[in-house]
């Protein structure tokens, strides 16, 4: 052990901190000249602070970063100013740290003092202020006498002036009880036992008493050979907003296979559009492919007029089902024929290729049998 200025010791093995100087074994070293370098490296002075190092450091990172796309960027320089800054801050968290420990019991004693004037979180909710409660003006249905009371204004006067007694008869005893909670310790520890009993929140305590409950009804036999074992369970969809009488008889109509208006009209019309649809595409397989010949067009045009009245009596019962039907969602358009018809008459198949995939569909027999017999024709021909 070597005693040295100051009363500073030295003991073999360690090093000790002086200032801005450390000593171990091999003598004396600067911290300020072992960081130096890392300065220099960043560009700046000794002693900087903190944000002038991040400062730098971001300015040259976006300078010599490999995927800067910079003309001077550089990867091994990258990884000295990186080094270097993570060296830096390494320097700044052990400044931090030595400031801190050097407040020695002062900083101790001001810890006890500052503990002492805050009082706990549980002794601010103990202190109650008996005050009014503010209540914010939009949240008031009148303005005067705090919101309470309903009826003419001098009822309300009565309402609010035998609030006003009972609230003061219960802050008098809540004073009573806290004056005497205060003379004798023994209620004052018993109080805030109930308060921190209050304070704790099982966390699925019901749910946790339940599955016990259940395990042990299970476990007894309980649940076994049950009347509906293995078959799912019924929902039922009740709206809450219809009397249950209301609810019993739809229910009794809907087992009876019986179903409001606009849903069987619904089903009705949707059946119908679906077999329009049919039937212009199948009008459409008797055509040639487009362009149409002028005698195609012809009788593509008479079979949509033969349509019309169809269409009619169809769209009178959109009209209908739009009037009662109970949400607007639901409502539908009349049927637009000229749309279903170009569509059909894009998108459906000509004659010729059906011709088409039907030979392609004959097994070759029938194929050489066929070409056989046309050939034989021409010859008798």
């Amino acid at each position: 052990m070597l005693a040295l200025s100051g009363g500073t010791k030295f003991v073999r093995g360690h090093s000790i901190w002086r200032g801005n100087y450390w000593i171990n074994a091999q003598g004396f070293h600067s911290r300020e000249q072992d960081y130096s370098q890392y300065f220099e490296e960043l560009g700046l002075q000794n002693n900087c602070d903190q944000g002038t190092v991040r400062d730098a450091f971001i300015k040259l990172a976006k300078k010599y970063h490999p995927d800067s796309g910079h003309p001077e960027a550089n990867a091994a320089k990258f990884q000295q100013i990186d080094y270097a800054y993570r060296k830096l801050l390494d320097k700044f968290t052990n400044d931090r740290r030595n400031h801190n420990n050097c407040e020695g019991e002062f900083g101790l004693y001001y810890d006890q003092k500052r503990r002492m004037q805050t009082p706990e979180p549980e002794e601010e909710e103990d202190d109650k202020t008996y005050d009014i409660k503010h209540t914010a003006p939009q949240h008031r249905q009148y303005l005067s006498y705090e919101g309470i009371g309903i009826g003419t204004p001098s009822q309300r006067q009565k309402q609010y002036t035998s609030y006003q007694a009972l609230r003061a008869s219960s802050n008098i005893m809540d004073y009573k009880v806290k004056k005497v909670s205060s003379q004798y310790p023994e209620m004052s520890m018993i109080t805030k036992d109930r308060a921190a009993a209050k304070k704790i929140r099982t966390r699925y305590g019901i749910d946790r008493i339940v599955d016990d409950m259940i395990q042990e009804a299970m476990a007894k036999g309980e649940f076994d050979n049950l009347s509906n074992a293995g078959k799912p369970l019924v929902q039922q969809n009740f709206n809450p907003y219809v009397d249950t009488v209301t609810h019993k008889l739809n229910q009794v109509l809907i087992n009876n296979g019986y179903a409001p208006e606009w849903v069987m009209l619904e089903k009705e019309l949707r059946e119908d559009r679906t077999y329009l649809r049919k039937m212009l595409r199948k009008e459409r397989e008797k055509l040639g492919p487009l362009p149409l010949t002028p005698q195609e067009e012809v009788l593509w045009k008479s079979f949509q007029e033969r349509l019309q009245d169809t269409i009619k009596s169809m769209n009178k019962k959109i009209d209908k089902y739009n009037l009662i039907v109970p949400l607007l969602t639901k409502q539908m358009t009349h049927f637009p024929l000229k749309l279903e018809a170009e569509k059909a008459l894009n998108e459906g198949l000509s004659k010729d290729y059906i011709a088409e995939m039907k030979k392609e569909k004959d097994p070759p027999e029938r194929r050489q049998f066929l070409s056989t017999f046309s050939l034989f024709g021409l010859f008798k021909n």
